[in-house]
């Protein structure tokens, strides 16, 4: 608002102070020379083995693969986060929650499992039995490939 209400003469003399600033910097950086090593103060993340376990699910997810459907068919105008946040209420009223525990307790001890083979160099299988394995389309793979044929004739 200040800055609005200026002059331009006052507004100058803070112009100047950026230019002579600017400048100051380019200099700075111009001789800066980084770290050795490469420390910039950036973490980089790990790369993801994709050979690694599936995490096990903890007892909430459990609870909510089995009752995101039910959610989902009485509001299915509803964004995911609207569902995410019914499950939470629900999750806050349900008094049983051993059977989801238990599930959980499972999937744990498989993880486990899996990881001791996996860090001991054996294989390990690609899905985690708690999720559950997506239909295949029924068209066959031969379709898909001479309709890629023909896109590439349309590109020339």
């Amino acid at each position: 608002k200040q800055w609005e209400e200026m002059s331009a003469k006052e507004k100058r003399r803070f112009e100047e102070m950026a230019e002579r600033d600017k400048s100051r910097y380019e200099k700075d950086m111009a001789n800066y020379d980084p770290p050795a090593g490469g420390a910039t103060g950036k973490r980089k993340k790990r790369a993801k083995d994709p050979n690694a376990p599936k995490r096990a699910l903890s007892a909430f997810f459990f609870f909510c693969g089995d009752e995101r459907p039910d959610v989902r068919a009485a509001h299915p105008e509803w964004s995911v986060a609207e569902v995410a946040k019914e499950l939470g209420k629900r999750w806050e009223k349900v008094t049983n929650r051993s059977k989801f525990e238990a599930r959980a307790e499972a999937d744990k001890a498989r993880y486990a499992k899996e990881m001791e083979a996996y860090r001991g160099g054996g294989s390990v299988p690609k899905a985690s039995p708690a999720k559950k394995a997506k239909p295949q389309p029924k068209e066959s793979d031969e379709d898909d490939d001479e309709e890629e044929e023909d896109d590439e004739d349309d590109d020339e």
